[in-house]
C-alpha cells in the first residue's frame, strides 16, 4: 500500500470512527468498509471472506483454530489471495465487527471476526474479537476456546508482552475456571490408576471411546486388573449387547484373566452358546460368576476339556429354572473350589432332587430360593448336606423340604460347622417341612448356630420353630418316622448371637430356654419378640401386657443390643406402664442401639404416641419402622432428628453371607 493510500485509509478510518461515537453506524459502516476494500492486498479485485472455514467445528472437535486459519483453505479465495496482516485493514475490520456488534447483528459480527483470523492468524485481534462475540452470544465454551488459541499463539510468536495478550488473560479467567480440562494421562501414573480405580466397568468401556490415547492406555499392559471384573448390569453404556468378538476383546483386555463375570439380564446381553463358549475359553481362571433373567436359547457348559474350573462363587437367578442342565456342570468342573453358590428359581425336574450337587468340600454359603409355582419340588437337603460337609451359612426360601437320606444319628454329625440358619416361607401347609426345619435346627443340639432367622407365621404352641416337636404331633397323626420325643428335647443354644422371629411366635418359656444360656455368657446381641393375638372378648391390651410380663427374665439383659418387636397391641388411651408396660421394657436395655417396632393393630396416631412414649424413655440410635406414613410420619422424623435417633422407613437388612464371629 502506498503511503498516499495509507494515508488516505487511516484518514477514512478517522471518519468512520466519528461517526461510530456519534452512533450513526450506517455511514460508519460504509466507511469501514472503503477503508478494507483499497488495502493493496486486493491487487485491484474484489476480495470476498473465505466461506470453507468452520471454527466452530473446529473448537468442538478439540483441534487447532490457528491451522484451520492458517492452512484449511479449499475454496477460491485461497487460491487468489494472500495473507494480509496490515494494520489499517486488519483495523478496518475490526472497528466494523464492532459496529455490527453495536446493531446487534452479532452474525455478521462473527463473519467479521473470523475474516481476521483469515487475513492474520498471528494477529490477536481477531482472537479477541471472535472471543467477545462468542460471549455476546452466549457460546462460552467456544469463547474460551478462541482465547486459549489467541494465548497460543502470543506466547508461540513472542508476545508474551503484548497489552493484548495480557487482556486475552483478563478475558479468559472467568471461562478457565468453569471449562478448563486437564488429560488425567498428563498426571502422574500412580494418580492415573487411582482416578480409573474409582470408575465402574460401564464407565471404564465409555472411555475407551473418548480418544485412542485412552484407548492404548487402559488397554495397555499393567492395566489389566481394570477388566478383571466384567459387570454387565442394567446401566450398561452400549445400546446393542456386545457382540462375541467384542466380548473377547474385553476379555482380552485382562490377558484372558478375567476374574469375575456380572450378567444381570442374560436376555438384554442376548447370551448364546456362541458367547457362553467365549467366556469359557477365554476366561479360565474365572472365579466369580453372577447370571440373571430367563432365556431360552439352548446352552451347554463344555465337559470336555473341563472349563471354569477355578469358580468360587456361583449365583445363577432365574437362569436354571429354564436351564437345569448348567447347574450340575457348573458346579462338577468347580467341585474343588467352589465356596458360594446361590440359586434363585430352582429347575422344575422331578419331584424329589438334592440339585445333583456333586461333593463340594469346601462349600461355605448355600442359598436357594424357590417362586411361587404350582408344584414346586422337594429338596432333600440332608443328602445335600452329606455333599457339603464344610457348610456354614444355609437360606432357604419357599423350599420344601425332604427327609431323604436321614440317619437317626445324622443330626449329631452333620455340618459341624454350620452357624447360619435363614429360612422364610409358608410352613404350617406343609407339615414335612415343618418338621426338616425343626431338625435343622437341632443339629448338634444347636451347639454350633450363631444366628437364626426365622421370616414365615408359625403357629403359636408351647415349643415354637426352635422347638423340639414336631408339628405332625400339634395335628394329633405323629409321624412313623420320628419318635415322639422329636428330634432333641435337649437342645441349648449357648452360642447364639442373634435371633429374627419377625413373623414366628414362641412361648415366652420356651424361649427363655433357647435364649438363655446365650444371654448369660454375653454373647445374644439381636432378639426378635412377635406379640400373640388377642383372643375374643378379653380386654384390650391384656393379651400383649401380659406375654410382656412373661419376658421379666429377658429385662437389663445387657449384651442386647438390637431388638423387633412385632404385632403388638396395648390399650388405648393408657394411664401409666400398666397398660403400656412396652416403653419400661425397653428402657431396662443399657446397651439397646437398634429397634424395628411395627404393628398393624393401631391407627397412625396412635401408634405415633406409643413411638414417642419409646424415645423419651431411650437411648436408640437407630428406629426401623413400616407402619408410620403420611402426617404421623413427620411428626416423627421431627422428633427422631431432634433426639439425633436416625429413622429408616424398612426392615432392617438381612446380611449375606453373614459376619461370623469366633
Amino acid at each position: 500500500m502506498s503511503s498516499q493510500s495509507g494515508k488516505s485509509a487511516e484518514s477514512i478510518i478517522k471518519e468512520a470512527r466519528q461517526h461510530y461515537a456519534e452512533k450513526r453506524f450506517k455511514p460508519a459502516l460504509e466507511q469501514f468498509t472503503r477503508a478494507m476494500k483499497i488495502c493493496s492486498c486486493a491487487r485491484g479485485m474484489k476480495r470476498d471472506r473465505c466461506t470453507c472455514k468452520n471454527f466452530e467445528k473446529v473448537a468442538l472437535d478439540d483441534e487447532s483454530i490457528f491451522n484451520e486459519a492458517m492452512y484449511n483453505c479449499k475454496c477460491s479465495v485461497g487460491k487468489t489471495f494472500n495473507k494480509c496482516d496490515k494494520p489499517l485493514h486488519i483495523q478496518a475490520l475490526d472497528y466494523r465487527a464492532a459496529t455490527f456488534e453495536a446493531l446487534g447483528e452479532l452474525a455478521r459480527a462473527q463473519r467479521d471476526a473470523e475474516w481476521i483470523l483469515e487475513l492474520a492468524p498471528r494477529l490477536l485481534e481477531g482472537y479477541l474479537r471472535l472471543g467477545k462475540v462468542a460471549r455476546l452470544q452466549k457460546k462460552y465454551e467456544f469463547a474460551w476456546k478462541v482465547y486459549n488459541a489467541g494465548i497460543e499463539v502470543g506466547t508461540k510468536h513472542g508476545l508474551a508482552e503484548d497489552p493484548k495478550m495480557q487482556t486475552l488473560y483478563k478475558l479468559r479467567q472467568p471461562l478457565h475456571l468453569r471449562y478448563k480440562r486437564v488429560d488425567p494421562l498428563e498426571n502422574p501414573l500412580e494418580i492415573v490408576q487411582r482416578i480409573f480405580h474409582y470408575l465402574d466397568f460401564p464407565s471404564i468401556v465409555r472411555c475407551l471411546a473418548v480418544c485412542k490415547s485412552w484407548r492404548r492406555y487402559l488397554s495397555g499392559r499393567g492395566n489389566e486388573r481394570f477388566w478383571r471384573s466384567l459387570i454387565f448390569t442394567r446401566k450398561y453404556a452400549h445400546r446393542h449387547a456386545p457382540t462375541v468378538p467384542t466380548l473377547r476383546k474385553l476379555l482380552s483386555y485382562s490377558r484372558n484373566d478375567a476374574r469375575e463375570l456380572v450378567i444381570d439380564d442374560v436376555l438384554r446381553f442376548r447370551l448364546t452358546q456362541p458367547k457362553l463358549l467365549a467366556i469359557c475359553q477365554n476366561a479360565k481362571n474365572l472365579e466369580r460368576l453372577s447370571l440373571g433373567g430367563a432365556i431360552r436359547d439352548p446352552l451347554q457348559i463344555p465337559r470336555v476339556p473341563p472349563v471354569l474350573t477355578k469358580l468360587t462363587h456361583i449365583d445363577l437367578r432365574e437362569v436354571i429354572a429354564e436351564k437345569p442342565e448348567l447347574l450340575e456342570p457348573l458346579m462338577c468342573n468347580a467341585s474343588q473350589h467352589l465356596q458360594d453358590i446361590r440359586v434363585a428359581g430352582l429347575p422344575q425336574v422331578g419331584t424329589r432332587t438334592d440339585l445333583q450337587i456333586p461333593h463340594l468340600p469346601h462349600l461355605k454359603y448355600l442359598r436357594l430360593e424357590e417362586y411361587s409355582r404350582p408344584y414346586p419340588l422337594r429338596l432333600e437337603i440332608f443328602q445335600v448336606a452329606a455333599k457339603t460337609p464344610s457348610l456354614e451359612q444355609l437360606w432357604l426360601s419357599d423350599v420344601q423340604l425332604g427327609t431323604g437320606g436321614l440317619q437317626e444319628d445324622q443330626l449329631d454329625t452333620i455340618w459341624p460347622s454350620l452357624k447360619v440358619v435363614v429360612i422364610n416361607g409358608s410352613t404350617d401347609s406343609d407339615p414335612e417341612t415343618s418338621e426338616n426345619i425343626r431338625r435343622l435346627t437341632s443339629i448338634r443340639r444347636g451347639s454350633s448356630l450363631q444366628h437364626v432367622d426365622f421370616d414365615f407365621r408359625w403357629k403359636y404352641d408351647e415349643h415354637g420353630p426352635l422347638g423340639l416337636r414336631l408339628l405332625a404331633d400339634l395335628l394329633n397323626h405323629q409321624s412313623p418316622s420320628v419318635a415322639a420325643s422329636g428330634p432333641d428335647e435337649n437342645n441349648r443354644y449357648e452360642d447364639l448371637r442373634s435371633l429374627r422371629l419377625s413373623r414366628a411366635l414362641i412361648v415366652p418359656s420356651k424361649l427363655q430356654d433357647v435364649v438363655e444360656d446365650a444371654i448369660l455368657a454375653g454373647k445374644l446381641h439381636t432378639l426378635d419378640l412377635v406379640f400373640p393375638l388377642e383372643p375374643f372378648g378379653v380386654p384390650q391390651g391384656s393379651s400383649s401386657v401380659q406375654h410382656l410380663r412373661e419376658h421379666s427374665w429377658l429385662r437389663g439383659a445387657s449384651s442386647i443390643r438390637c431388638l423387633g418387636i412385632f404385632d403388638f397391641r396395648f390399650r388405648s388411651f393408657p394411664q401409666g406402664d400398666e397398660d403400656l408396660p412396652l416403653p419400661s421394657f425397653l428402657a431396662s436395655f443399657p446397651n439397646l442401639e437398634t429397634l424395628e417396632i411395627n404393628s398393624s393393630h393401631y391407627e397412625s396416631p396412635e401408634l405415633l404416641s406409643v413411638f414417642k412414649a419409646i424415645l423419651n424413655v431411650t437411648k436408640l440410635k437407630r428406629l426401623y419402622q413400616t407402619a408410620l406414613q403420611g402426617l404421623a410420619l413427620d411428626h416423627l422424623r421431627a422428633l427422631t432428628t431432634e433426639l439425633g435417633v436416625e429413622l429408616i422407613c424398612g426392615e432392617r437388612p438381612r446380611e449375606w453371607p453373614m459376619q461370623i464371629e469366633g
